[in-house]
């Protein structure tokens, strides 16, 4: 057993920063229940304090050296600036250390072709870090403000609505079966699943080299992936705007996802010839 776990994957996951604890940096246990569930091995890279911001590209290469994949997780707003818009009213609290460092990350394993896994906000950073945009809150900027409940109050591993995508997408492919598709699939060939929502913004403008591949009826992106024109990137670098790390143990194509990121680390190590022993 142990010689096993010798051979788990290293996934880098970015800390995040507490508003309510200045100073505090942490990282929710769901994310690390579901990694190691999923049989790797979360690292988890605190961010460096803003004064080294000249060295984030360096120290981020840094920590991926030692990583096999990265995964980018929820938590607060991305700042607006980033992608060249002024922050407005709606726009919520974020953080200059952790949205640099963060697109630092996603730069530097997206160079050296590492699985990503972006999360909620995750989805959005990662969007923003290749050249995408975002709605800043989905209410006040996404068509006439008629959008589903993003920001449940059920429980989180609750589903509050359904996500469709087409059976030959590679996010299909991640969450269900072959024979789920051929089940569930439509007559148009699309498929849909429930999901829980934790968000007030969304993807805009998907970054070049990716796609929207799945959406809820009002038209929100819930998943971006690459659509195979950059070769600069794992085909494993997938966006989900849902909590997957909050309904591994209740939904199968929670935990399937997770798998699925765990095969693309632990072969991308293989690949570089990495041992664990």
């Amino acid at each position: 057993m142990v010689e096993e776990a010798l051979d788990y994957p290293v996934v880098g996951i970015g800390a995040n920063v507490d508003d309510d604890s200045p100073g505090v940096q942490n990282i929710y246990s769901s994310y690390v229940e579901a990694v190691y569930n999923a049989g790797c091995v979360p690292m988890i890279i605190p961010l460096p304090d803003i004064n080294l911001k000249h060295l984030y590209g360096p120290l981020a290469a840094r920590a991926l050296h030692n990583a096999d994949g990265l995964l980018l997780s929820g938590g607060n707003d991305v700042d607006a600036a980033i992608y060249g818009e002024d922050n407005m009213p709606y726009n919520g609290s974020f953080s200059e250390e952790r949205d640099r460092f963060e697109l630092a990350l996603a730069k530097c394993a997206a160079r050296m072709k590492k699985p990503i896994l972006g999360i909620c906000r995750g989805v959005q950073l990662l969007n923003v870090a290749m050249g995408g945009t975002l709605f800043q809150d989905i209410g006040k900027q996404h068509r006439d403000g008629s959008v589903l409940m993003h920001s449940q109050k059920a429980a989180s591993y609750s589903t509050v609505h359904k996500i469709t995508f087409s059976r030959d997408s590679k996010i299909a492919c991640i969450l269900l079966a072959p024979e789920e598709l051929d089940e569930n699939a439509d007559e148009g060939g699309f498929v849909s699943i429930g999901v829980n929502s934790f968000h007030h913004q969304a993807v805009k403008g998907v970054a070049p080299g990716f796609k929207a591949s799945a959406h809820s009826s009002d038209g929100i992106i819930e998943a971006i992936e690459p659509d195979g024109t950059s070769i600069e990137m794992h085909p494993f670098t997938i966006g989900v705007q849902w909590h997957p790390e909050r309904l591994w143990r209740h939904h199968a194509h929670a935990e399937r996802l997770f798998r699925q990121y765990a095969d693309a680390c632990r072969a991308q190590a293989s690949l570089m010839g990495v041992s664990r022993g």
